[in-house]
């Protein structure tokens, strides 16, 4: 992977396609492997695009400063790498919290960003998100770090549907041994520290959703059938105060339909990108 630094802090990032500017945030501790995984990256460079992944700060291999981080943190690196490459009216595509991110960064450099999909992460917060904020919290501030089996269960209940939870067995046990046998995405325990404080903070911005109106940029608010946290309906709500807003959903997938549904994902993402080509 490449590196740059901005404002002190070491980013690592990988460049493949030629084409249309795309850029990909990532979830929490999301390395930037997964974007491959999904098989989204391979599918946007394939449509005629280039792009962009990188690992957040706190997430291995780039920089872990002290926490806690804010969103404006995470979206000044941001800006950094695409001032770094080049890039100019790109399409910024966020995941859960990439989406924070490249939510922040349309507001804050919109000569960046041409366009903007936010994924499982637009809209007012959840009563779930609010308990899971509270329940993070309290277990970084009793270890600096969230217990890995707690990490792999929370993960497990929001990645796969309740169907899937209630009935698959067999891929149950496949996604928590997968879970729980990778090594830590993190940097150190300031990265997983970090990027929760700046969850925290930003989710619980009570003008966050005021400032929706603000960004003037083609954006698609995608979200998943049964994301408990960010269900359809929090998109929906995102979509209404974007002035120039979209809504598509993903049937059949929750939180984690980015690596369960990734053909029906990518589909709703290009036709986006081709809608306001």
């Amino acid at each position: 992977m490449d590196t740059v630094v901005v404002g002190g802090v070491r980013i690592a990032f990988e460049r493949v396609g030629s084409g249309r500017p795309v850029v990909l945030s990532g979830g929490t501790g999301m390395p930037p492997v997964a974007w491959e995984f999904s098989g989204l990256r391979d599918a946007l460079v394939a449509a005629g695009y280039e792009v962009v992944t990188y690992a957040a700060r706190g997430v291995a291999p780039s920089d872990a400063p002290p926490a806690p981080y804010a969103m404006a943190d995470l979206a000044g690196d941001l800006a950094g790498l695409m001032d770094h490459v080049g890039f100019r009216d790109a399409a910024v595509l966020g995941y859960s919290l990439g989406s924070f991110t490249a939510e922040l960064l349309a507001r804050t450099r919109p000569d960046l960003v041409g366009s903007l999909v936010l994924m499982a992460g637009a809209g007012p917060m959840t009563g779930v998100v609010d308990a899971v904020l509270d329940a993070e919290a309290e277990l970084i501030a009793l270890a600096g770090r969230l217990p890995p089996k707690f990490a792999v269960l929370q993960t497990l209940l929001s990645t796969l549907s309740p169907l899937v939870l209630r009935d698959d067995v067999e891929q149950v046990a496949n996604w928590r041994e997968l879970l729980g046998g990778q090594e830590s995405v993190w940097a150190s325990p300031d990265g997983e520290a970090g990027q929760s404080a700046a969850s925290q903070v930003w989710l619980r911005d009570p003008d966050r959703m005021a400032a929706l109106t603000e960004i003037r940029t083609p954006a698609l608010a995608l979200a998943f059938e049964h994301d408990l946290y960010f269900p359809p309906h929090t998109g929906r709500a995102a979509a209404e105060l974007l002035p120039r807003g979209q809504f598509a959903q993903v049937d059949g997938a929750a939180h984690g339909g980015l690596l369960t549904h990734p053909k029906e994902t990518a589909d709703a993402v290009l036709r986006f990108l081709t809608s306001i080509a």
